[in-house]
């Protein structure tokens, strides 16, 4: 382990921090900086084990709302009542709304992760994510958790899907498609962020075993726990920057770095 390892694995930890919640793409940034600047992903293993980071940081910032969430889901479970509908209905909305992205990584693993890497399909989709970001600039919904409908779910979800491809935000996909089914800003966000959990959970089972082998076999254990640790904190702070921005209606700043990012990458790469 050298000092340049060191360095290389907290830029990942900074970039996949600020990067995962903001509607900007992680995977499109990684790969951004890898080209340009050959500061090099060891492989997809890492950036599942440094997403594990920012499913922790939704943890922490929505600490309150999801231990209310899974204590009155259970709870109705066992007995049902009207003071736990509401959080069993978001558990299972939140289930409903992990389909379409479990689907369409089953299916469309190898393609996501060989072709579509590629820079410049990088770029052209973070014009797409910024033109989304446009487009609902200035949308401002009314429904509450409680409003939330399985149909909108499914939408939510399928927008999730979509962000599989690197450039493709998925904060920034869920986001739109909430803000565009009349889901109020704060509501919105949450559900977007809820919706996260079980794919970063599901990814870090399913890789696992190859994350362990890596780092017992490479002996990079400290190195993946810097840039773990370094991630952790930068999510932290980049969920709370979302939360301000978004309850100001300010979706447009990330919109315009989609742009500028993307004019770069074309210009250049």
């Amino acid at each position: 382990m050298t000092f340049s390892d060191i360095i290389q694995y907290i830029i990942l930890g900074v970039i996949q921090g600020a990067t995962e919640p903001l509607p900007v793409s992680s995977s499109g940034h990684l790969r951004i900086v890898s080209y340009f600047f050959g500061v090099d992903v060891p492989d997809l293993h890492l950036e599942v084990f440094l997403n594990g980071a920012s499913l922790l940081a939704v943890f922490i910032v929505y600490k309150t709302d999801l231990l209310v969430m899974v204590r009155e889901t259970l709870n109705h479970v066992r007995k049902p009542t009207e003071k736990t509908a509401a959080s069993f209905k978001l558990s299972m909305l939140i289930i409903v709304g992990t389909i379409p992205a479990v689907l369409a990584g089953g299916l469309l693993r190898d393609f996501i992760g060989g072709e579509m890497t590629h820079i410049h399909y990088v770029a052209v989709a973070l014009i797409i994510t910024g033109i989304a970001l446009w487009l609902i600039r200035h949308l401002k919904g009314y429904k509450k958790d409680g409003d939330i409908t399985y149909t909108d779910a499914v939408i939510v979800g399928i927008a999730q899907a979509f962000a599989l491809m690197p450039g493709i935000s998925r904060s920034g996909a869920t986001i739109v498609a909430a803000l565009a089914r009349k889901i109020e800003a704060e509501t919105a966000l949450k559900f977007s962020f809820f919706l996260s959990i079980p794919v970063s959970i599901g990814s870090l089972v399913l890789e696992s075993s190859v994350i362990v082998e890596r780092v017992l076999s490479n002996d990079v254990l400290i190195l993946y726990l810097i840039a773990f640790f370094v991630s952790l904190l930068v999510s932290v702070f980049a969920i709370k920057l979302l939360i301000n921005v978004v309850t100001r209606g300010k979706l447009l700043y990330f919109a315009l770095y989609c742009f500028s990012v993307a004019i770069i990458v074309l210009v250049l790469a």
